[in-house]
């Protein structure tokens, strides 16, 4: 796992390793068990967010939510709670669009419970992988930055009017 929690706070570390084993490709991955909303680090099952090659497809970009079941990392698609689901389109937004040579850097306060800065390195893929992720944004930029702005617009419309 290419991260560095500044300053360093081993109280924020997953107790679990990235798994580098799985058929989703971390390219880009924060630690995330000690932000996870409501729940509490030694009861939420997710260690990581990534932003890699997808599983189902390894010439695909995906972001997935890296689970552990306490026995083994879990493969399975499945529904996620709404603030999992904003600190993964925030985590997605700062890996396309603020990343420099390789790096992203999470401010504190990103994710709930976050008192530290959160320095993420690209992880060590093969020449391969690192050429399909590099050539799948660069095919969906226009679409992703799209849908971005979309969502942009709508966020801004919604606290416009008085709703968040």
């Amino acid at each position: 796992m290419t991260y560095e929690l500044t300053p360093d706070n081993a109280a924020f570390r997953p107790m679990d390793d990235l798994p580098l084993h799985l058929d989703h490709k971390p390219v880009y991955a924060t630690p995330y068990q000690a932000f996870d909303g409501m729940f509490p680090y030694d009861i939420t099952d997710i260690r990581y967010l990534s932003v890699g090659m997808a599983q189902y497809d390894p010439g695909d970009v995906s972001i997935k939510a890296m689970r552990h079941t306490g026995d083994k990392w879990s493969r399975m698609a499945e529904e996620l709670p709404l603030h999992r689901s904003v600190d993964m389109v925030i985590f997605l937004a700062k890996v396309l669009f603020d990343s420099r040579s390789g790096k992203v850097t999470l401010p504190n306060g990103t994710f709930n419970n976050q008192t530290v800065e959160i320095k993420i390195e690209k992880e060590d893929r093969t020449s391969g992988e690192i050429g399909r992720y590099d050539l799948f944004l660069k095919t969906h930029d226009s679409l992703l930055k799209e849908r971005f702005n979309e969502l942009f617009n709508v966020l801004r419309g919604l606290k416009d009017c008085g709703k968040f």
